[in-house]
């Protein structure tokens, strides 16, 4: 089994506070900080904020410091019309393939999961919407996504930190595209994935507008 070095040991926790918004967008993020929280060197931490920077989660300001990049308006929109382009069409191509136990478990756990747990909530989404295109068994696509549903978690957890993630529809939305999957239903397919993304994409714009960065 491959040991992990200390800059991915770096990397992995300062992209886990990135996501849960531990470090909001635009906070500072600090060597020091992440050194004392660690037990890990500088060298290391640097590295992994010079990865996190190369994927955009990170800026590096000359003269003024490290922060945890923004989320901006162009983002949402660009993450949004990603997932409406691939998600339903996807789903609708691929409804042959869902494992019905598979879609009946994801509905159990969506019904039961404690929705005030925002880590647990986020983890079961992104789940969730990763194993539709991962229902392609493409690989490079499924790689592509990951990166997208990160973005798409860091959204919802700014979401739900600003009182606005609108998990009151959680499983009802997830409920009707399951349902719409295990009929095998095109159009349903389509409108309740749509129709889930779609307010998502409402709320996360609302969520930036009322609270500016």
């Amino acid at each position: 089994m491959k040991s992990i070095t200390l800059k991915e040991q770096a990397y992995e926790h300062i992209k886990h506070k990135l996501k849960m918004c531990v470090y909001m967008p635009g906070d500072a993020v600090g060597e020091p900080e992440i050194m004392e929280e660690t037990g890990i060197g500088r060298t290391p931490v640097r590295e992994a904020l010079l990865a996190l920077k190369e994927e955009g989660l990170i800026e590096i300001r000359p003269r003024k410091g490290t922060f945890a990049s923004p989320i901006t308006e162009q983002q949402i929109n660009e993450i949004y019309q990603i997932r409406s382009l691939l998600e339903p069409v996807t789903a609708v191509r691929y409804k042959q393939r869902f494992d019905k136990s598979v879609l009946l478990d994801y509905d159990s756990l969506f019904e039961h999961l404690d929705i005030e747990d925002d880590e647990k909530y986020f983890d079961l989404d992104m789940k969730f919407h990763q194993a539709i295109i991962g229902i392609t068994d493409n690989p490079t696509l499924t790689e592509f996504y990951e990166k997208v549903m990160f973005c798409q978690y860091r959204i919802g957890i700014y979401n739900s930190v600003r009182g606005m993630a609108g998990k009151e529809n959680y499983y009802p939305e997830h409920h009707d595209i399951i349902c719409a999957l295990l009929d095998e239903d095109d159009k349903r397919i389509e409108e309740a994935c749509k129709r889930h993304i779609g307010r998502s994409h409402i709320v996360s714009l609302k969520a930036l507008k009322d609270f500016p960065l």
